[in-house]
């Protein structure tokens, strides 16, 4: 990291303060500017991070600060327009929190504004880098559970898209991004909700398999299972993960069963770090992109079957959110 960038927010919300905590630990990045329209909240992180550049209207911070990296902190349906903003003001990179987008349209055109300038897109999945997580990565790999045969990932906080997504992003990584074949899935919305500003549902389940032949399932919502973790199988032991703590690992083999303590790692840190290795020139980014629109195409198409009643063979051609088009129908 020989270079010096210059970073800019968008959204000074709760998210937003862990993004500018990390930056702040980095050498190579100073943030420098963010925007934000609601005055109070404006103040407040410029009272914390002491930022000299403070705009209510980003487009406006876009156009008037000469910035490298832009974290993109704010609600889903805001994501996609501030993304192809950013891409097209010329920065080199940009962070942009969970989840991607709405829909499988809004994920295309944040890739193609990014291709189309050549800007490094990465979205939130930072438990990617959670030490539990890369340590799973590296057993399942060296065959420590024998072969994979299926991962479950459930989390009883929110929805698919506001916490869904990184179970689903999680369970893809463990699989090493196998390409997804099809997947089955239901949602249950018996009354209307919303939350940071877009339709969501009270509970989901999922089914999914890839080509490598592991299987996958999911629970997310009010009815899933306590917690948020997830459990491995393969033919010769388990994996469990994120439970009890965030830094303990369980493996039962044959052989016995371990828990293993890992060293804590920020991983709002490494995110930034490897984004800025990508920048660089170096290698590619594990929460890339297209790894951010693979994880939304399996969200999308659990809508989809949930919809359409049937399972879902990818790729999935449906660029509109299934549920939008399920609560325009009446059907939900």
């Amino acid at each position: 990291m020989s270079e010096h960038y210059r970073v800019g927010i968008i959204g000074c919300g709760r998210v937003a303060t862990a993004h500018a905590t990390a930056y702040a630990a980095i050498e190579s990045t100073e943030l420098v500017a963010a925007a934000e329209p609601d005055p109070e909240r404006r103040l407040r992180f410029d009272e914390v991070y002491g930022v000299t550049g403070l705009y209510e209207n980003y487009r406006e911070m876009l156009a008037n600060e000469e910035l490298d990296i832009i974290s993109i902190c704010t609600w889903p349906p805001l994501h996609c327009e501030m993304t192809v903003a950013a891409a097209e003001s010329g920065v080199k990179g940009i962070l942009c929190e969970k989840p991607m987008a709405l829909n499988l349209g809004e994920a295309d055109r944040m890739l193609q504004a990014c291709e189309a300038t050549q800007t490094k897109l990465v979205i939130g999945h930072q438990h990617r880098f959670d030490p539990q997580t890369a340590h799973a990565v590296e057993l399942i790999k060296g065959h420590a559970i024998g072969d994979l045969q299926s991962i479950f990932g459930f989390c009883n906080r929110a929805d698919l898209l506001t916490n869904g997504t990184h179970v689903v992003d999680l369970i893809r990584y463990l699989v090493d991004d196998s390409p997804v074949k099809w997947v089955m899935g239901q949602i249950d919305r018996p009354s209307d909700k919303v939350d940071f500003g877009h339709h969501v549902e009270h509970n989901a389940v999922g089914h999914w398999h890839f080509e490598n032949g592991t299987h996958a399932m999911l629970a997310q919502g009010e009815l899933a299972p306590s917690g948020y973790a997830f459990q491995i199988c393969g033919t010769a032991g388990v994996i469990g993960i994120n439970t009890p703590q965030n830094q303990r690992l369980q493996v039962i083999t044959k052989n016995g069963e371990l828990d293993i303590i890992l060293e804590e790692v920020d991983p709002q840190q490494a995110e930034i770090k490897e984004l800025i290795t990508w920048m660089e020139g170096e290698g590619s980014h594990r929460s890339c992109g297209e790894n951010g629109r693979a994880t939304m195409e399996v969200l999308m198409a659990i809508m989809e079957s949930s919809r359409l009643h049937r399972a879902i063979y990818l790729p999935l051609e449906t660029a509109e959110s299934p549920l939008e088009l399920m609560i325009d129908a009446g059907q939900i």
